[in-house]
């Protein structure tokens, strides 16, 4: 799944083909073209490579030749990863649709909307555990002004919910906004103004079965008065979705697209990671478009360490980018003056290395690392349309391909072969493409 385990760590340590030593050796195996942007990261799982396309559809393809098995048209783009479980592949969409399918033939099984609100999307994966699906309520709502000027904004209330992996029926839900909008007053012109509204959970969850908690990160508010959950971490209860603690890395960010005098836009979109602190102790943490990345104690939510990885801004900081072996964390900063690849010290927080991208231009999406020790390896993309390879000892760029496409979705590594798509034009991040590309030692 998404983060490849329940917690999200975004590691693959079993990884022993793709090394420091042979990494440069990767050459393209196969390319699969779609329809669009290939901007979800590939779930594999058994030979059979998954993911989404901006051409509306899900795609199984055949792992070692790159030929086509089966696609799932969603008539809407699908641009999160999926979650395989027990033959069945869990996915959603941007018309805030979460689908149920036959991993072997594409075949619906049931297909439900997250959320009433007519903005509501998927842009979270949702994450299977135990015969439940955990996963983030987002929406469009935030642009809902631009596109109609009578719009009255804003309603959408973000969240998390739990839903039956065999039905389809909600669990649980729990809101980023505790209240229902209500309208707050007019403007000049006679448009009703709703709120307290917004806290998008854009983010994908992670899961701690043994303390029974989800942890989530949220967005930044649409309307009314700040609210105590924006921009925050979260811990929740598995079992009814109730709050356990929260963090709140913004007081006051609320903010729409076109607004004037609001706030800085300083939503989390990453997942919070799990990893060793200080004294053994157990820490939460997540990057911030900030530009911070924020480490909390994993049984309180109380602050550790906090780090400056770079400028943050609505498009900046971090996006989608983080991942931790367990003992450091791994970060990718997305400011449009150019981007960079760090590796911070989980129990301090101190930056060890920080590489800036040569092409000068964001790392939008998620990191992979692989491998253990002085065989770590850290892939990442470029809005310019690099995938990279970074040495996880010291960051040096040990091997690099130009897929001819912004990099919005994160890499996948399994068995020695190397899975990323090309193509990310949402909000004008970079360049158009429609492939995934299958990278191996040789080729072969």
């Amino acid at each position: 799944m998404f983060g490849r385990d329940l917690s999200g760590s975004h590691y693959n340590p079993d990884e022993k083909i793709l090394t420091p030593a042979t990494v440069a050796r990767l050459k393209t195996k196969w390319i699969f073209e779609a329809g669009a942007d290939v901007s979800s990261q590939p779930t594999v799982v058994d030979g059979v490579v998954y993911f989404g396309s901006w051409d509306g559809k899900e795609y199984a393809v055949d792992a070692g030749t790159g030929k086509k098995i089966w696609e799932y048209d969603c008539g809407v783009p699908a641009r999160v990863g999926a979650a395989y479980d027990n033959g069945i592949l869990y996915f959603g969409d941007l018309a805030g649709r979460l689908y149920a399918v036959e991993a072997k033939t594409g075949a619906l099984k049931w297909k439900e909307r997250i959320d009433p609100h007519p903005h509501a999307v998927v842009t979270s994966s949702p994450i299977v555990y135990n015969g439940r699906l955990y996963i983030g309520v987002s929406s469009h709502e935030e642009g809902a002004n631009l596109r109609n000027r009578d719009y009255a904004c804003c309603t959408f209330r973000g969240g998390v919910a739990a839903y039956d992996a065999g039905s389809g029926k909600q669990i649980w839900r729990f809101y980023t906004i505790e209240e229902e909008a209500k309208k707050l007053g007019e403007e000049s012109n006679g448009r009703a103004i709703f709120g307290p509204s917004g806290g998008a959970v854009w983010s994908t969850v992670a899961l701690d079965p043994a303390t029974s908690r989800v942890y989530c990160t949220t967005g930044n508010q649409y309307s009314g008065e700040p609210t105590k959950y924006i921009d925050s971490i979260i811990a929740l209860d598995m079992n009814t979705g109730k709050v356990i603690w929260s963090y709140q890395a913004t007081p006051s960010d609320v903010f729409v697209i076109g607004c004037r005098n609001c706030g800085p836009d300083f939503d989390f979109g990453t997942t919070p990671l799990t990893f060793k602190g200080p004294n053994g102790k157990t820490l939460i943490g997540a990057g911030q478009k900030s530009g911070w990345f924020h480490a909390v104690d994993s049984q309180t939510g109380a602050p550790v360490w906090r780090t400056e990885i770079g400028p943050g801004s609505a498009l900046g900081g971090m996006q989608f980018g983080n991942a931790t072996d367990g003992e450091r964390v791994y970060a990718a900063l997305a400011h449009r003056s150019g981007g960079a690849v760090a590796m911070l010290d989980g129990a301090t927080g101190k930056i060890i290395w920080k590489t800036p991208s040569p092409d000068k231009r964001p790392n939008y999406g998620p990191l992979t690392v692989t491998g253990r020790g002085d065989n770590r390896l850290v892939f990442a993309g470029s809005a310019a349309g690099f995938i990279r390879a970074y040495d996880g000892k010291d960051g040096r760029i040990l091997w690099e391909f130009d897929t001819g496409g912004a990099i919005g979705g994160g890499p996948t590594v399994v068995d020695g072969v190397l899975y990323v798509g090309s193509g990310y034009t949402f909000l004008r991040v970079g360049k158009a493409n429609n492939k995934l590309y299958a990278f191996s030692l040789d080729g072969q």
